[in-house]
């Protein structure tokens, strides 16, 4: 019996100019810097309270359906990531609550447009499809709103 070797096919490798591989080095100069900054930064415990009150009022904008207090907590999340941001902490610009969106402004926006897709649902209301993934299908399961179709072709109707 005989066994076949298979031999690896060789790499191409193409070589990069003086300019990007300094370029390539300076950006990984300044992530370093970047990481390095927000690690201390977040061993100041004023700034982890600061990153704490941020989570909660993620948590509560997901909780809420009232449209003026998801106003307000946006703005007070706003203002403390600007604080965070002072100290050298990133933070993202979106909460991470898994419905952003106003249930009732998509009821309306549905019952006003009938037959639109979640891409121009999100577009109109000025969001992205996954944050109006969980007010839509509150409203669903609420059985304010009927589908047809299927993933990226489903439509929405008011009911």
């Amino acid at each position: 019996m005989r066994i076949k070797t298979i031999t690896p096919m060789p790499k191409i490798c193409t070589r990069r100019s003086e300019d990007q591989l300094i370029a390539d080095l300076q950006a990984k100069i300044e992530h370093l810097k970047v990481r390095a900054a927000t690690k201390a930064a977040k061993k100041d415990p004023a700034l982890r309270h600061v990153a704490k009150a941020i989570r909660a009022i993620d948590a509560a904008m997901g909780a809420t359906g009232d449209a003026a207090l998801r106003t307000a907590l946006q703005e007070a999340r706003v203002t403390l990531g600007a604080c965070l941001q002072l100290g050298g902490v990133a933070v993202s610009p979106h909460s991470r609550s898994t419905s952003s969106v106003d249930p009732e402004a998509v009821h309306a926006f549905v019952q006003k447009n009938p037959g639109q897709r979640g891409e121009h649902i999100a577009a109109a209301l000025g969001t992205d499809t996954k944050a109006l993934r969980g007010s839509m299908n509150r409203l669903i399961e609420d059985g304010k709103v009927r589908t047809k179709g299927e993933r990226r072709g489903m439509q929405y109707y008011a009911r």
